[in-house]
């Protein structure tokens, strides 16, 4: 295993050199800043007064029939008086409501007279995000501690690494699958060692989710070939294709194929190899055919519920697609085979494959390396080290009985005649090489 995690290594290396997106600043054309509210200098203000009345008259003949929210606005920061500004916004069913309190975020801009003015970018959240951030940061140490600060610190990676390499590698052009993987393998080799440490069980886990992760990616591009995907299926793929015209949009379907599916199956392939250490742990001497069935019937279960909740996930994400459609009354087989919804459908699929996949292939890879552990000898009255961090207390040998507790006689669990499972003596065999 040292020998393919040191290539995946080499290549992960060799692709993040490759792909490293050039460091010129790149130009964000105004059109683009407007579409998504992005001027380059946004003001912080609190609604002072909300109401509405009649839209005014730039034309001065008298007030306009439209309605429009009349707004007292407090400039953040500004010395008073002139930090006190009066907006009148046509009242749009596409524009939230405004109220006295809210903190809103203002761009300037100049009215039709040539005044400076300012207009509504969005509402301030930087204060209720840190402070949702802080909670959930809370709970997952006070839950999971060590690990759960290791997986905090696994996410402030993952943000990096997209932020950093994937986004601006893609916009200059690049492979997009190219660009996937690579983020993939560099995500996974740093987090799974990060969040689970430096063990047999967790390398297993790494080949077995970059494996299922490539069988992943070959069967998202069969399907977006087969069912003729072109990226193309909302308006912010036709934007995005307008300004990024080098772009490969089947290909970005594929890389959020890729990426999206890595978490789930990440999921899948740790969550298998611990259940097999944990069965070895307790019945060292079980067969390699045990060791597998058993672990098969944990991912039988946990594949059950990871395949709906894939779906689900990609259903609640395009829930406001999928209700205009409803809302259009449109055949529920047109739907399915409208290009925004069968990229969804091709998402799920591609991600469930190597779902399922990974669950026999890291059980087998799992029972072969465990079963590769020789027993502790006798006496010593040491445990090795536990694959997941923490200390372990090893039960010594029964006196005078020359081996180890006698291991379960079938795939079920049965143990040996006369032997409860809860009074086995347990006896724990390290990995060759390790200490």
């Amino acid at each position: 295993m040292a020998a393919a995690i040191a290539v995946i290594l080499v290549l992960t290396v060799a692709g993040a050199v490759l792909l490293w997106p050039n460091t010129t600043p790149r130009h964000a054309p105004s059109q683009l800043r407007d579409l998504t509210g992005g001027a380059p200098d946004l003001v912080d203000a609190t609604i002072g007064r909300a109401g509405q009345g009649p839209c005014p008259d730039p034309s001065g003949a008298g007030p306009s029939p439209a309605a429009c929210d009349q707004l007292d606005i407090v400039l953040t920061g500004r010395p008073a008086p002139g930090n006190q500004i009066h907006l009148d916004v046509p009242v749009d069913p596409t524009r939230p409501a405004y109220e006295p309190g809210d903190r809103i975020r203002l761009a300037p801009t100049v009215d039709t007279s040539g005044q400076p003015t300012y207009y509504i970018v969005d509402f301030q959240r930087a204060a209720p995000l840190g402070w949702i951030a802080a909670l959930t940061a809370v709970m997952v140490v006070a839950v999971a501690r060590w690990r759960g600060l290791a997986a905090l610190a696994g996410l402030v990676l993952t943000y990096l690494v997209i932020v950093r390499f994937t986004l601006p590698s893609l916009l200059d052009g690049h492979s997009p699958v190219s660009v996937a993987l690579t983020t993939g393998a560099a995500l996974m080799v740093g987090l799974l060692y990060l969040a689970h440490g430096v063990s047999a069980r967790t390398t297993v886990a790494l080949l077995d989710t970059l494996a299922s992760l490539a069988l992943t990616a070959a069967l998202g591009a069969a399907a977006i070939d087969l069912a003729h995907i072109t990226g193309l299926g909302s308006d912010e793929d036709v934007t995005l294709k307008a300004f990024a015209g080098e772009l490969s949009l089947p290909g970005l379907v594929l890389a959020s194929v890729i990426i999206g599916s890595l978490g789930l199956i990440n999921d899948m392939t740790v969550t298998q190899a611990a259940a097999v250490w944990e069965v070895s742990d307790a019945a060292p001497d079980t067969p390699v055919r045990h060791l597998y069935r058993a672990g098969m019937r944990v991912g039988r279960d946990h594949i059950a519920s990871s395949v709906y909740t894939l779906a689900l996930a990609y259903a609640g994400a395009a829930l406001p697609t999928l209700l205009l459609f409803t809302l259009a009354d449109r055949a529920s087989a047109d739907v399915a085979t409208s290009e925004l919804v069968a990229t969804e459908i091709v998402r799920t699929a591609a991600g469930t494959v190597g779902l399922v996949a990974s669950v026999p292939l890291t059980t087998a890879i799992a029972a072969l390396v465990v079963s590769r552990r020789r027993p502790a000898d006798a006496g010593t009255g040491a445990a090795p080290p536990d694959t997941d961090g923490a200390a372990v207390t090893g039960r010594a040998r029964h006196p005078g009985s020359g081996s180890a507790a006698s291991s379960p006689s079938n795939a079920d669990g049965a143990v040996a005649a006369g032997h409860p499972a809860d009074t086995q003596p347990l006896t724990y065999r390290a990995s060759p090489g390790r200490s």
